[in-house]
Order: C-alpha cells, then structure tokens, then sequence
C-alpha cells in the first residue's frame, strides 16, 4: 500500500497555497500575460540500479537499467511573478541487466519507469529572456517489467531538478531545458523485526533507485 508521508502532504499543501493565491491572470516572467503552459518534451535518461545480495529468489549481484530515450509532458499553472505549480508525465522504455556474482552481466528483460508527479517551478529573476528555475515534486513512479508474469508496482517517488526557459516577450511559444534527479524508494529484500508491549512485526528494508534526466521541450503558453 502507497503511504502518503508527511513531505507529501506539505507538497499538496503547498502546491495548493499556491494556485489559491492567483485571483487574476498572472504575467508571466517573459512579459505576456497568460495562466498555463503546456510543455511537450523528450529527454535522455541514465541510472536506476540495485543490488540483489538480500534476495532470496534472485542470485547475489545487481540490476541495472540501461540508459534510454525518454518522453512526456508539463502542464504549468502560473501564480504571480516567477512560481508556477506543476504537474507532468515522463515515460522511460528501457532494458535491464543483470550483473551476477560469477555468472557476468546479461540482459534480462524489457522495462519501463512511468513518473507521475506534481510540484513547483520557481524562477529566478534577471534581465535577459533566458530565465533559470529551479524545481521539486512528489508523486509516484509505476514501475512496468514487460515478463507476462511479472505486475506493475506503483511506487511513491520524487525529484529535484532545475533548467532554464526562454520566450521573448509577447510571444507565445518558446523552449524549455531541464535537468532533473528522481529517487524512488524501493523494497531491499532485507527484513528486520522489532517488538513492543502488543506484540512483534516484521519490517521490510528499502533500496534506493537513482535516476538522472536531460532533456528540452516546446512551450505553449495560453
């Protein structure tokens, strides 16, 4: 079950403070006046590994995903001055490997990381047409290996990042670029157990998925 944590709930909060705070069409930081930006983009993804020496099923060693080609969208909501709340989609098909422990590396199977995440932009004011941001959000990544026998798992997730837009003022149409870093927390394989005056549990160990992304879009703004 997908827990929702307290950073969760502060992102919703905020985000939500945010569009709240709009009571008129903002004027954008480029100098046309308009509330949404729609950013269709494609980018190149690398990272995503683990080991699997806590594994019962799987032999000691690691999995890796291939770096890949990824795409998918921005949906922007512009509050007053540089802040926008987002929300956007980025799919990555890619393939993994298994690394093993006397055996080699070998590809086992087709896979694809699907990121669904809602955040915020925050630019930083200057004089030229280029206008840096930074950026963070919180939402999930639905894991989907291609194996017949194997499900979808839906995992919270997260990611910081930052880049750049330009659009000359009164335009409608220009160009973002963003770097982004996107963590997801996944099981480890390891168990521990702990007791209190109602019994004893047993808990489950968590891995770390690190993925990096590159890449630019076309903004269309109305």
């Amino acid at each position: 079950m997908l827990r929702i944590t307290s950073m969760a709930r502060a992102c919703v909060l905020i985000t939500t403070v945010l569009v709240a705070g709009t009571a008129s069409p903002a004027r954008a930081q480029y100098g046309s006046s308009h509330r949404f930006e729609i950013t269709p983009f494609g980018a190149y993804q690398w990272g995503g590994s683990f080991n699997t020496n806590s594994f019962a099923t799987i032999p000691a060693g690691e999995l890796s995903e291939n770096s890949s080609v990824s795409w998918g969208a921005v949906m922007s909501f512009l509050a007053e001055r540089y802040s926008a709340a987002e929300l956007y989609y980025l799919r990555q098909d890619t393939k993994v490997d298994f690394n093993g422990v006397g055996v080699g590396k070998k590809e086992v199977g087709d896979f694809a990381n699907n990121y669904i995440q809602l955040g915020v932009r925050q630019g930083i004011p200057n004089e030229s047409n280029v206008i840096p941001f930074i950026t963070a959000s919180l939402g999930v990544n639905i894991l989907d290996p291609k194996a017949s026998s194997l499900g979808t798992s839906t995992r919270f997730a997260w990611s910081l990042g930052g880049g750049g837009m330009f659009m000359q003022p009164g335009k409608r149409v220009g160009i973002r670029m963003d770097v982004k870093w996107m963590v997801t927390p996944v099981p480890s394989g390891t168990y521990g157990t702990w007791c209190d005056y109602w019994g004893c549990y047993v808990t489950e160990g968590t891995s770390w998925l690190h993925q990096g992304s590159a890449g630019a879009g076309l903004v269309i703004a109305f």
